[in-house]
Formats: C-alpha cells, structure tokens, sequence
C-alpha cells in the first residue's frame, strides 16, 4: 500500500507541476494579449479624433483669449495716446473731407479728359488733318464753294481777276472778292481758309493752278470768308479753255 502511494504522489506531483506550466503560459499569453489590446484601443481612430477635437477646441478657445488681449491692450494704448490708430482716424474731420474732395477733383478730371480724347472734342489742333478732311469731304459741288480771285501780277496784267473770276463762275464756283492784291506774287497759287484743302484743289483744276497753300492772314483780311482763293501770278499762263 506504501507504495501505491508513492507511486501514485510522484505521478500526481508530475501532473500538478506540468499543470502549473501549462497555466503559466496561459497566463504569459493572456498577458501579452490585453497588453496588444490596451495599446490598440490607446491608438484607435476614434480615440485619435477625440484627441485632435479636444485640441482644436483648446487651439480655438487659446486664439480667442490672445485675440481679446491685444483687442484690449489696442483700446488702452488709443486711450492712452500711445498708439497712433489707422490713417484715416489721423487725417482727422477736415482731413478726411479735404481727401474725399480731391479724390472727386482727380476722377472728375480723369473722366473729362477720357471723353475729351475719345470724343475728339471740338479743338482743331487736337483733331489735325481729320476735322479738315471731314469739312472737305463735305463739299461735293462748285456751288457749294465761296471763290474769291485776286489779281497778283502787281497790276502788270489789268483786269486779269475778272477773266479768272468768269471762268470760275461759268464753272458754278460761287464767285466772292475779286479784286487786286496787295502784292506781288510770282507764282499763281490757290489758298484755301481752314478744312478746305479739297475746295482749293478744285478751284485750282478749274483754272490751271497746281499749287494750294493754307490762307495768309493778308489774303484773308482782303477776301473775307472765301473757302478758296485763286491769286494770279505773274507765271499765269493761258486759262484752260481760252
């Protein structure tokens, strides 16, 4: 019976130590499990955006405060005359109306010129050769063409405007001043008064005159508002026709 019992305590005492081992590997690996769990669970997605809420909310409410401080801080260097304020706030009452008034003055003088220049305004100088093109265009008809003749051979040739002046008015040229002129001049040419370069060239075919030139402030004394004025030379040749 002794030994029965030996026996059987030795192999009782083997099982209870591998028991042992077997349940310490259990409780080894247990371990290690929720450990993993734990740190999961510390590092979910949702456990991440709780925390970067709690941030943002902390960030927020941080910047409000700073901003309320120098707010603050702001308002008690104005009271306190330390801070100078925004530009506007210096010019001041009179600065701000002497500003405004200039601004109106610069924009109202912009929008003048702007339409001066677009419209071409009513300056022959800032319109040139296109206002005297234009006027000339106009003319389409000798009647429509105020001629006056003058006799410039420094009265070598007697009664030589009159000749010129018939030819011009059998033409339908409407005849103005025909007269002598108060000088001499060499060369026949037609003068013509402003934007009226074209009545002059048709004035000239009709007599045989190629030269035109803008009217003398003499020659303009003498023939009034003529649109063109022949004046005869001392070069004059035979009139076309005669």
């Amino acid at each position: 019976m002794k030994d029965v019992i030996q026996t059987v305590g030795a192999y009782a005492g083997i099982i209870s130590l591998l028991g042992v081992v077997v349940l310490a590997m259990l409780a080894f690996s247990q371990a290690r499990d929720l450990r993993r769990l734990r740190e999961w669970a510390g590092g979910a997605p949702e456990r991440d955006a709780e925390v970067r809420e709690v941030s943002e909310l902390v960030a927020d409410e941080r910047s409000q405060e700073l901003k309320a401080l120098a707010d603050r801080e702001q308002r008690r260097l104005e009271r306190t005359g330390m801070a100078e304020g925004s530009f506007w706030d210096r010019l001041g009452r009179t600065g701000r109306v002497l500003t405004i008034i200039a601004a109106v003055l610069v924009l109202g003088a912009g929008a003048a010129y702007a339409g001066t220049t677009l419209l071409g305004g009513d300056d022959p100088a800032s319109t040139g050769g296109k206002k005297s093109n234009q006027a000339s265009a106009t003319v389409e008809k000798p009647a429509d063409i105020r001629t006056a003749v003058l006799n410039g051979t420094g009265g070598a040739q007697v009664g030589l405007a009159n000749e010129y002046a018939t030819v011009l008015e059998d033409d339908g040229f409407r005849m103005g001043t025909v007269t002598d002129a108060t000088e001499t001049f060499t060369s026949s040419v037609v003068m013509f008064s402003p934007g009226n370069e074209i009545a002059a060239k048709k004035v000239g075919r009709a007599v045989g005159i190629n030269a035109t030139e803008p009217i003398t402030p003499e020659v303009a004394d003498i023939v009034g508002g003529a649109m063109a004025t022949a004046i005869i030379g001392t070069d004059n040749s035979a009139l076309p026709g005669g």
